[in-house]
């Protein structure tokens, strides 16, 4: 495969297609760099989606070669940018349905993070898949698709879901948790109602999924303990620019299986 500077490699279509959405990835031919690139090509084989591969100069250009004849029908290009994987992915995501990342690559910090991540999610313009967690949420072999509720981007959070799960045919869990009554914590609404809503909000969207609710007693960010066996757990970013949530924070560094930050208009 012949390598480009800012011009991107096409493999070109079988067959014409109209509008079809567009999944960016980034791989530096790291670990999980190429678990992301494995997670994205499956997840635009099911949307039958035009992918774009972001590679690092690192990334070994038969491994990626490999990996897109596995999946020679799509459309896909690869782009080896020569710029920061921070400034070339966020401005790749503006044309991006969806941007998938490995959650750690050659470099990263002493929490196991890639020093990438949260810049690139703080600065993204479209929905972020972060690959991390067990190989068989990875290879999405739990049917479950979990959705983190209770904050400001709920209705975006469980659209995404409902999508997730019709798509994959899992099942879905809505999750809410509520600090423990020692906590200095005045909570403005009924719990239970609040999956309620959620649930109603879910059948609404998606009238053949039945959830499965479950509500935690702890701080937001400990009910990441709760997304044991799913394949993906779909959350908000927080209500702050440039800043993620206690919750998505957390998910980053411990979630056990590939995490899903929405993007709100």
């Amino acid at each position: 495969m012949t390598r480009a500077g800012t011009r991107p490699v096409t493999i070109p279509l079988q067959e014409t297609q109209t509008r079809q959405p567009h999944v960016t990835v980034g791989t530096d031919g790291s670990e999980w760099g190429d678990v992301a690139l494995d997670w994205a090509l499956r997840h635009a084989s099911t949307l039958k989606a035009t992918i774009h591969v972001y590679a690092a100069e690192c990334a070994g250009d038969q491994t990626i070669a490999r990996r897109l004849h596995a999946y020679r029908w799509l459309h896909a290009t690869v782009t080896a940018s020569p710029d920061s994987p921070v400034q070339a992915l966020v401005a790749a995501s503006a044309h991006s349905d969806l941007l998938v990342l490995g959650y750690r690559g050659h470099h990263h910090g002493p929490f196991g993070l890639g020093r990438s991540i949260t810049p690139i999610l703080t600065g993204t313009h479209c929905d972020t898949v972060v690959v991390r967690g067990e190989i068989r949420a990875v290879r999405r072999e739990y049917g479950w698709v979990t959705a983190a509720i209770g904050g400001a981007h709920d209705p975006l959070v469980l659209q995404r879901a409902a999508q997730a799960a019709t798509r994959s045919r899992s099942r879905l869990r809505l999750v809410h948790a509520v600090p423990l009554p020692a906590a200095r914590h005045v909570e403005t609404d009924d719990p239970a109602k609040v999956l309620e809503r959620a649930a109603d909000m879910v059948r609404g969207l998606a009238p053949d999924i039945t959830p499965s609710l479950l509500l935690t007693r702890s701080q937001p960010h400990e009910a990441i303990r709760a997304t044991t066996r799913s394949d993906l757990l779909v959350i908000g970013p927080g209500n702050q620019n440039n800043r993620l949530s206690m919750v998505a924070s957390t998910a980053l560094h411990l979630a056990p299986c590939p995490v899903l930050v929405v993007k709100p208009d």
